[in-house]
């Protein structure tokens, strides 16, 4: 896989050289090309609505994507650290070095994941501890039942279902509200 890395601060006048890459890259690697650009989630959109966008959709359903680079830039960076070990070394250790950096790097981001998960598990049993008095106290207090509590959950989950997608009035009714909030802020 190609992968492009073009660091361009937000401007207007430079994304058109962003999105002259990028239409380059599909048309050269097809779906064997990837770009990436740490100018934030807005090249998103800018690709979206430029005439590439077409191009675009139509390769990331076959793999390639425009990717959002964070991750990447704290590998890369991480990784930097490997570099005075091995700068004069045979390219077998360079090769050695690399790889036991990316092995650490995996082995601890899996004890980080290790310990978020346990801490949070703890906290969560703390909290049915702590509040289980109090909720038995609420159910015979307002007459409600664990039965209740599992209707709730999922009706919310129905009603989440069904507002997915925000309709036109809900965005006009916001782009209203959001229009009044700037018009005091100017007054």
């Amino acid at each position: 896989m190609v992968q492009t890395i073009v660091e361009v601060r937000r401007s207007g006048e430079l994304a058109k050289y962003t999105l002259a890459t990028t239409n380059r890259i599909l048309d050269v690697y097809g779906p064997n090309g990837a770009t990436g650009y740490d100018i934030g989630c807005s090249y998103q959109a800018t690709v979206n609505a430029s005439s590439i966008s077409a191009k675009a959709c139509s390769h990331q359903h076959h793999g390639l994507g425009l990717k959002d680079l964070e991750t990447c830039e704290r590998v890369f960076s991480g990784s930097n650290a490997v570099a005075p070990v091995i700068r004069h070394a045979s390219y077998f250790h360079w090769l050695q070095f690399i790889d036991l950096h990316f092995w650490q790097w995996d082995a601890d981001r899996y004890l980080e994941l290790s310990k978020f998960l346990y801490n949070n598990y703890k906290q969560a049993l703390a909290i049915i501890d702590d509040l289980t008095p109090a909720v038995e106290e609420l159910k015979l207090a307002l007459k409600i039942t664990d039965a209740d509590f599992e209707r709730w959950n999922t009706e919310e989950l129905e009603f989440l279902e069904n507002v997915a997608e925000e309709s036109d009035e809900d965005i006009e009714a916001m782009a209203y509200v959001e229009a009044l909030e700037s018009l005091t802020r100017a007054q």
